[in-house]
């Protein structure tokens, strides 16, 4: 494998990963560290034994209720210490998790315990609205149970939770008879976690990771944070302290929760993240590393009272999930003096795949250099077949033991984008001399405009990047009678801006930037956009607006004047 001179000191190119079950991260940190605080939850500490004994036992209680190898177990949990019981549980008794998102319909949950054939379905008690009238046997989880006893009192005088007929207690699941005979595992073939993608361009698919491509992507990714074990701080407990409000059942939460877990690190769990919320819990306890996405970055740099807090613990902080502006890293940067890094992958990919450096010359506009033991190229558009050079934009494939196994019973659009160990991302870039990857777009989100392709993501960048930029999406609209298609954009301002005086801004900022054919013709303003998990602008739903727009106007209907 070729090593760029760019490559971080430190980081091994290859790493022998252990063919083991996931659960051995968990296993052996309470070994080495069983008095160590394992997670935070709402100022309550639970140590590393203490969990690694009550996973053992919910691991014999499963066992007893009939979940054997190979069995799935789905979970609809938010970050609390019950999702790393269950998940660890789960996979100890050998079966698969099938991790929920509790933000979907109660229809698209449904769905997705139908379709895994999930024996149980474990929920947390306030999340009981989200249950659908078909679901599989329930183990039901309070919210309180590992808060501080006077707030669990709390909670129960007034949260009077009715528990459906017939559903177990977690909290009377975690005691007793621990399991012996852990069931054998086959790291590179059994499916440790299903994960469904977002959906933004069809319906969820469900993506089937093994422990091998787990335990891959978490050690790559701590070698690559840790290297020869740099930081550029003092840590105020000897060892890094986690901040976890990036959801534990999305792909880029779960692998922060398994790397954090496999060097015996401190979870600070955040269940309903705020900018807030974040700000005390770093202050209070010392966070040392930020897992992020831009909108809550966004959200902490601009809060009113930041400024009052001391965030100087922080010695990292990851961004992920959607582009993040220049300036705003910079901003973070200077607020707390941690260095800010990015990373780049997809829930098929396991998820990372690519990160920048935490030590050097900062890199901000590219997502990173590949991880250990990753290849990626870029093939060019019309085959797939033409390895492109530096500079040249194509589609990005990438190899690596973090790939998944492929979809849920779908070995059709599996080998779509499986081919011969290379997964077909479907994200346009390209690489600089050094080796830096940029990401410019989506392949099916691509525009031609007056003979030329336009990247929507390209027009975004420019505008997200204005001060007074919330969000901003590209999109086409075709013109008829010219036989061309103009690009528009819709933008959310900040509130109180003038909006005559920001367009204006906006387009001299798009002629300064961007090529004649690809500067917006509009810019339509909205008070909100929808958004996705990672509080990216949901590009499905938007065009799904835009197209019913279109087809109306075509029919000659009547429609809004800053859509014609």
């Amino acid at each position: 494998m070729e090593v760029p001179e760019s490559y971080p000191r430190g980081v091994p190119i290859s790493i022998k990963y252990p063919e083991m079950p996931v659960y051995e991260f968990l296993r052996n940190s309470a070994r080495k560290f069983p008095d160590r605080d394992a997670v935070i939850y709402l100022d309550a500490t639970h140590s590393y034994a203490t969990l690694w004994e009550q996973i053992e036992c919910f691991a014999a209680n499963l066992t007893g209720m009939g979940i054997k190898k190979g069995d799935r177990v789905a979970l609809l949990l938010p970050n609390t210490p019950q999702f790393i019981l269950a998940y660890n549980a789960v996979l100890l008794c050998g079966a698969t998790v099938v991790a929920l998102n509790p933000l979907q319909s109660v229809e698209e949950i449904e769905r997705q315990t139908t379709v895994t054939d999930s024996k149980l379905l474990i929920i947390l008690d306030r999340l009981l609205e989200k249950l659908p009238d078909k679901h599989p046997e329930l183990i039901i989880a309070e919210a309180a149970y590992y808060v501080p006893s006077r707030l669990r009192a709390l909670s129960r005088v007034k949260y009077r939770i009715k528990r459906p007929t017939g559903s177990h207690r977690f909290e009377d699941l975690i005691t007793g008879t621990k399991l012996t005979g852990y069931p054998e595992i086959n790291p590179t073939e059994d499916v440790a976690v299903i994960l469904f993608t977002s959906g933004t361009t069809g319906q969820p698919k469900g993506v089937m990771l093994t422990h091998y491509s787990q335990v891959a992507n978490a050690l790559q990714s701590y070698h690559w944070l840790r290297g020869w074990g740099y930081s550029s701080k003092p840590q105020p407990a000897g060892y890094p302290v986690i901040l976890c409000a990036i959801p534990f059942f999305h792909s880029y939460g779960l692998v922060v929760m398994n790397e954090a877990v496999s060097f015996g690190c401190t979870l600070a769990l955040i269940p309903n993240p705020t900018a807030e919320d974040i700000i005390k819990v770093t202050e209070k306890h010392q966070v040392t590393h930020f897992p992020l996405i831009p909108r809550l970055i966004r959200e902490v740099v601009e809060h009113p009272q930041v400024e009052k807090h001391d965030l100087t613990s922080l010695t990292t902080c990851s961004s992920g999930g959607a582009h993040i502006p220049v300036p705003l890293m910079k901003q973070f940067e200077k607020l707390c003096g941690a260095r800010m890094y990015q990373g780049y992958g997809l829930t098929e990919s396991g998820p990372t795949v690519a990160a920048t450096p935490v030590e050097g010359d900062p890199v901000y506009e590219s997502t990173g250099l590949p991880y250990p033991d990753t290849e990626v190229k870029i093939m060019d558009l019309q085959l797939g077949e033409i390895e492109l050079k530096a500079g040249e934009k194509g589609e990005i494939i990438v190899r690596g033991p973090q790939l998944m196994k492929g979809y849920l019973d779908d070995p059709e659009t599996t080998s779509k984008v499986m081919k011969e160990g290379w997964l077909y991302t479907g994200d346009i870039g390209y690489r600089d001399p050094r080796g830096y990857l940029y990401i410019i777009g989506r392949k099916n989100e691509r525009i031609v405009a007056a003979g030329h392709t336009v990247w929507p993501t390209l027009v975004e960048e420019v505008l997200a990047g204005h001060s007074d930029v919330v969000h901003a999406v590209a999109f086409g609209v075709p013109d008829p009678l010219r036989c061309n298609t103009d690009i528009r954009a819709i933008v959310v301002p900040r509130e109180g801006v003038d909006r005559a005086s920001l367009e204006k801004k906006l387009l001299a900022l798009c002629r300064d930037h961007l090529e004649e054919y690809e500067i917006p013709t509009k810019i339509i303003f909205r008070d909100s956009l929808p958004l996705t998990l990672l509080g990216k602008v949901d590009r499905k739903k938007v065009i799904e607006e835009i197209d019913a727009m279109i087809e109306r106007l075509i029919q000659g209907e009547d429609i809004p004047e800053e859509y014609r």
